[in-house]
């Protein structure tokens, strides 16, 4: 696991969180697709008998109502979300009704805002084919004459000569072994195959004649000016793993082809850069058109691909409906929010879906090295699983028999709990296996959860008790340029069967990560050159320092609560120990701008996105005798940053999805003097087919994310940076700003 690097994926923690949906009911046909982090996906029908068949012999019964989009349950104050900044009274503002009400675009090393401006590929260079002349007497000066007559003596054959010729190449450059096959294909074309292969330690080149039944190298000259194909991509209610999903299937591609700088939400429109290694623009485009909820462009090529944490922040455009503040408390609130800013708490979607199992449970059994209590806690119920994981960990947790909670499952399903039960039933409890079936990066997540619950209630304890100033111990970085955080490790999830690690001992190395801070002193203090913005608390691990003062020792106390302690997070295989990282404390927004218009219909669209702006949609402008008001609010945020904990801030309430939905009920039922508090949400439909398309990943695995946003302004103008936030909120339906045909089922 290295160094804890935070980058949030976006969106959930960090690429929204993925969801999986059920389409279709009752006795109809009707399908639906799991893919289990991002990987994989399962596809069933229904025949019109009623019973839900695997392919396999097995049925079981479907639902009998549609079923909702699973909706996060998990509270603030489950995971110490209990602070604000200032004591303001707040106001009433639901958040993320529609996922078009939130907008996010990244923001790269430079500065520069990610907009889509281009949907078309590029134009490729010219290819500057020489003469078959020039390609001749370059190729007799590789290979000598000799063996440019032997290969001619091949292709005029027409298929008849059985003859390999074989070049020693071992000692040329790559670039040369190159130009040896351009030049006998420009010169013999399609009448002979050159192959490089390598036998007894040395590299050969052969050619033989053509043969229809044996494959063919089909590589295509590169011509663009370098190796990595960076592009815009833009993506509607879709998490940026399960976009990147998508279009692998289509390209044929793995998804680890694909690198960004982090995840982005899902529930929102986003925009943000992805680079993949030699590949054609053309072919992005045509897979990105056959994606509904995904649009690529601004192409270019770079000698470098993208890396995670390559970026300054994400800036946000979010539309609060149904406020119903007045102006004056409206404005009070932005500005105390400008000025002192807001907690950097990890926001919820850090910590899972589930009250019941949140993902800190998880990565506190693995961090003890207690697998058979984390194998259970992942195969545990919850209230809010989908029919048919409900159905595999009842089974699961009644017989403890893996063998028969799998058979619930399809043969195609690829969730984690798939994975699990598979290696415990060829390897009978062996926990700690099954647990090493997880790819790396989501077993991470379970223990990057648990650091996060770790650094929540330290932020939330130093604040209460402690005040909002500097006190001697605090910790700053030395080089106040350094930045606020390292990214997260946020590879593409895949399901892939990885065998086991083997357990290595890690390295001797003397860290300098602990000198990148220094504990405040009374003098630093009185100098004036510190804030409280500039303070850092570290993410529990091995290689960390502390604060010195009363709150260095909250952390030792606080994971010997749980059986832990800093040593104890140094792992043998050195990539999963938690050597630990820093977070700034409080963080104050950038370029924060808002205006307050109305609105008739709670459908109508508040904010354009990039792709309606490139279309030529006009901007929405405020209906005159509209009685609904929404607040547009625009900034920016450090790309580790919540943008749910930004607008808690200002809202003074929970943004959890439960109680948004709740909120949003209430307001939208309740007569004139109905209370707005003991509202219970319902469950509402998933997302029609002619929104979403594609059903999502994932039943246990941690959410990643990384968000952005913003837009307008009316009366106040401020500025910051960008973040995530909650990616389980259950959308409503919504249609794209511009359709496209469906995936091909």
């Amino acid at each position: 696991m290295g160094r804890n690097q935070f980058h949030h994926r976006g969106g959930n923690r960090g690429g929204g969180r993925p969801s999986n949906r059920h389409r279709g009911a009752g006795g109809h046909h009707s399908s639906f697709k799991h893919r289990g982090g991002g990987g994989g996906q399962h596809r069933s029908s229904t025949p019109r008998g009623g019973k839900f068949s695997f392919g396999n012999g097995r049925q079981q019964q479907p639902p009998k109502t549609r079923e909702p989009v699973a909706v996060s349950n998990v509270k603030e104050d489950q995971v110490f979300i209990t602070e604000y900044v200032t004591e303001g009274e707040g106001f009433l503002g639901i958040l993320k009704s529609r996922f078009s009400d939130f907008q996010v675009n990244e923001i790269d090393c430079d500065g520069k805002e990610a907009i889509l401006t281009d949907e078309k590929a590029p134009t490729p260079p010219e290819s500057e084919e020489q003469s078959n002349e020039e390609s001749e007497k370059e190729l007799v000066q590789l290979i000598s004459q000799e063996n440019v007559d032997k290969i001619r003596k091949i292709a005029d054959s027409k298929g008849k000569c059985n003859d390999i010729v074989v070049v020693d190449v071992t000692e040329m450059s790559k670039e040369d072994r190159g130009k040896i096959h351009n030049s006998a294909k420009s010169i013999f074309g399609k009448a002979i195959v050159g192959s490089t292969v390598t036998k007894n330690d040395k590299k050969l080149i052969t050619f033989a004649a053509f043969n229809k039944f044996q494959q063919v190298d089909r590589r295509e000259k590169w011509m663009w000016p370098h190796r990595f194909t960076h592009f815009l991509l833009y993506k509607e209610n879709e998490d940026t793993i399960q976009a990147t999903s998508q279009l692998a299937e289509l390209l044929k591609c793995s998804p680890s082809a694909f690198a960004y700088a982090g995840t982005k939400d899902r529930r929102a429109k986003t925009t943000q850069w992805v680079s993949m290694k030699m590949y054609h623009p053309s072919k992005i485009v045509a897979a990105a058109a056959k994606i509904r909820q995904l649009t690529v462009g601004n192409f270019c090529f770079k000698p470098e691909q993208l890396k995670l944490g390559q970026l300054q922040g994400n800036r946000f455009r979010i539309a609060l409906r149904q406020v119903s503040a007045e102006e004056t408390v409206i404005r009070k609130s932005l500005e105390s929010f400008q000025e002192k800013g807001f907690i950097n708490y990890f926001g919820l979607q850090r910590f899972g879906n589930s009250a019941t199992v949140p993902t800190y449970k998880v990565g506190l059994e693995i961090l003890k090295s207690c697998w058979q209590e984390a194998v259970n806690l992942i195969l545990k119920p919850r209230e809010n699983d989908h029919w048919y994981m409900k159905a595999c960990r009842e089974e699961y947790q009644k017989t403890r028999d893996p063998r028969s909670a799998l058979d619930k499952l399809s043969p195609k399903n690829k969730s984690i709990e798939k994975q699990v039960l598979s290696w415990l039933v060829d390897h009978k409890n062996d926990f700690k296996g099954a647990l090493q079936r997880i790819p790396r990066n989501v077993r991470l997540l379970y223990c990057h959860s648990y650091q996060s619950l770790i650094w929540n209630r330290v932020a939330s304890k130093r604040l209460k008790e402690l005040g909002y100033q500097l006190i001697p111990g605090d910790l700053v970085y030395v080089d106040k340029t350094v930045s606020a955080e390292l990214p997260i490790e946020d590879a593409p999830i895949e399901l892939q069967d990885n065998p086991p690690e083997e357990d290595s001992e890690e390295s001797s190395e003397t860290s300098v990560f602990k000198n990148l801070v220094k504990p405040l002193t009374e003098a630093d203090i009185a100098s004036g050159q510190y804030t409280l913005f500039d303070v850092v608390l570290p993410l529990p691990g091995h290689d960390i320092t502390y604060p010195a003062n009363e709150c260095g020792k909250w952390y030792e106390d606080m994971m010997a609560e749980d059986g832990l302690s800093s040593e104890k997070l140094k792992s043998k295989i050195k990539k999963e120990s938690l050597g630990g990282a820093y977070r700034k404390m409080v963080i104050k927004p950038q370029n924060l701008s808002w205006k307050l218009t109305t609105y008739a219909d709670p459908s109508d669209i508040l904010i354009l996105s990039d792709l309606e702006k490139l279309k030529g949609v006009k901007e929405p402008e405020p209906k005159e005798d509209a009685s609904n008001k929404a607040l547009i609010l625009d900034f920016q945020l450090p790309s580790s940053s919540y943008a749910t904990m930004a607008l808690r801030e200002i809202l003074k309430a929970d943004t959890s999805a439960m109680h948004q939905r709740s909120l949003e009920q209430v307001q939208s039922t309740k007569g004139a003097d109905e209370p707005p508090a003991e509202s219970t949400p319902e469950e509402q439909p998933i997302e029609s087919d002619t929104t979403d398309k594609n059903d999502k990943p994932t039943e246990d695995a941690p959410a990643v994310q990384d968000e952005p946003e913003k837009e307008t302004s009316h009366e106040s103008t401020t500025k910051d940076d960008g973040s995530p936030t909650n990616a389980d909120e259950s959308p409503q339906e919504e249609e794209p700003a511009v359709k496209k045909p469906k995936l091909d089922q």
